[in-house]
């Protein structure tokens, strides 16, 4: 009998944890940044129309818009003409009354005004998901100001929250569309310089005589997990590879001549409804399985490629889960280009439904008012809005469709091989459990490195040791960030960047290749 030898499967490297931080400076709004705004719209310690609240939440969005929202929030229960809301929105009765059986904004407002704090202004989001999964979970209702809220009236509450907050990302995405375009740039250039980097690692690994079917070539040393629901560094990654897979910079891998694409492994067989299509076709992003057949070197298919590994742990806007056959579509938009204007998908709101219809049936439902209607691509069942598959910030475990699971656990396995692990904007809450007990398991299997990037007024444009940092005085959050990640890695296995991001990766306002190394390569 021949002796066994080991077998330990090639993982990434480095994790990428790409949190709320991370988009700051593309307008995109942080948890805190949104549980203000939903404070505000629902107007509980003011009296303000909504209309007013409207316009001074969102002062950069079109009047056309801003007019639509107050609209909506007349329609789900606040005071105001409904006629006149009907035909802002283009809303027929029919509509009407589907929506207020699907959303509740006096309902939602009611169980806001009893979440701990909210009275002095202080309102968390985290708070409200608690209290109202707290009560679904239980089958038990409770009283506000005297009415009582039944418990399926707290599942209504539940969604008109999440659809608040996919509209309020949606018009900071317009903005930033509108106001940061400089910005915009700054990102692909980080994303375009990761995929050389991802190129020129393939044509080394290959050099080396590493088979072109093995996980050691073809997985990327890096993969992110995006702790946001916007896909906006996903889309960017999958600009630049486009880009790069189309240019000459594509290197020749083979003896065929073929060269070496970039393509992405989101970690379930998930369909994404074509971009450049004409109908709500699917396209399947690459996995493993395809990837070993394309890099058999018996064969010659035109192309050899790599993959990433890409998380979304918490769903993204663009999940759309299935009523009728449960699978998932991935909606990215209509163009390529990092300044789409359809990447976000169609919201209720009309002037926030920029993706076009691609059948009929997708026509004959906007015709109906359903502006946030998109066909499942696998059995052509109309999704709307209610159907996006997300986790929001709750301590309760929820029920999550089978897709999200199956995520969750293949980043499990990335975290606990990473040998780096670098917090871009994430500041690893102390009650995310989950993230904590993995992370605090990966310091028991040997050394592994933590980089935190994030942003503090005053601190340098360079990265610090703990040594160093501690000259520096922090504020409470960014204090107890350090604190949590050096118990978890021990302080001489940890670094701090302050500047935050971009300055992480720019260089005289342009992404920098020896920055973005510096970021991925700490040893």
């Amino acid at each position: 009998m021949k002796q066994l030898k080991s077998f330990q499967p090639f993982w990434p490297e480095t994790v990428i944890f790409w949190g709320a931080g991370a988009t700051a400076s593309l307008g995109i709004k942080t948890t805190e940044q949104l549980a203000r705004v939903i404070f505000r719209l629902a107007g509980i310690n003011g009296k303000r129309q909504v209309q007013q609240r409207v316009k001074d939440e969102f002062p950069q969005a079109d009047k056309r818009v801003r007019a639509e929202l107050a609209a909506l929030l007349v329609l789900l229960g606040e005071d105001g003409d409904r006629d006149e809301a009907m035909r802002t929105l283009r809303f027929s009765k029919k509509r009407v009354s589907e929506l207020k059986r699907l959303y509740n904004w006096t309902v939602t407002r009611e169980v806001m005004r009893r979440c701990p704090g909210v009275h002095n202004g202080h309102f968390s989001l985290q708070d409200c998901y608690n209290l109202i999964d707290l009560h679904i979970k239980s089958g038990q209702g409770f009283a506000v100001n005297g009415r009582f809220i039944q418990p399926e009236e707290l599942i209504v509450a539940r969604r008109t929250l999440n659809m608040l907050i996919g509209i309020v990302h949606a018009l900071d995405y317009r903005a930033m569309l509108r106001h940061r375009r400089n910005e915009i740039c700054q990102y692909f250039q980080f994303a375009y310089i990761l995929g050389q980097l991802m190129q020129q690692e393939g044509k080394e690994r290959a050099r080396h005589n590493v088979p072109l079917t093995e996980r050691q070539f073809y997985l990327f040393s890096y993969a992110v997990i995006s702790m946001n629901w916007d896909p906006l560094l996903l889309w960017f990654l999958f600009n630049a590879h486009r880009e790069l897979n189309h240019s000459y910079s594509a290197v020749p891998i083979d003896r065929f001549g073929n060269r070496l694409k970039l393509f992405h492994d989101l970690a379930h067989f998930m369909a994404v409804r074509r971009i450049d299509g004409k109908k709500p076709a699917p396209w399947f992003p690459f996995n493993e399985t395809v990837v070993q057949r394309l890099n058999d070197p018996e064969y010659n298919p035109g192309r050899r490629v790599r993959v990433g590994k890409f998380y979304f742990p918490h769903g993204c806007y663009g999940f759309r889960e299935c009523p009728n056959c449960g699978k998932l579509t991935v909606y990215l938009g209509d163009e390529w280009s990092v300044y789409s204007e359809t990447l976000f998908p169609p919201m209720l709101l009309p002037s926030l439904s920029y993706g076009r219809p691609r059948s009929e049936e997708e026509m004959a439902a906007h015709r109906e008012g359903i502006f946030d209607a998109i066909q499942c691509v696998h059995c052509g069942q109309m999704t709307e809005s209610h159907h996006t598959a997300m986790i929001m910030q709750t301590q309760l475990k929820e029920q999550h469709p089978p897709f999200l699971e199956e995520i969750q656990r293949d980043m499990k396995v990335a975290i606990e091989n990473a040998k780096h692990i670098i917090l871009l904007g994430y500041s690893l809450p102390e009650d995310d459990f989950l993230y904590r007990t993995i992370l605090s398991a990966r310091k028991k299997d040997g050394t592994v490195k933590c980089s935190i990037v994030n942003f503090q007024r005053g601190l340098p444009d360079k990265w610090l040791d703990c040594g160093q940092w501690k000259t520096y005085k922090f504020d409470h959050s960014l204090n107890s960030l350090c604190e949590r990640v050096s118990n978890i890695f021990g302080e001489e296995n940890v670094r701090l960047y302050g500047a935050g991001v971009p300055a992480v990766f720019l260089r005289h306002g342009r992404a920098s290749v020896e920055k973005v190394k510096q970021l991925l390569e700490w040893k």
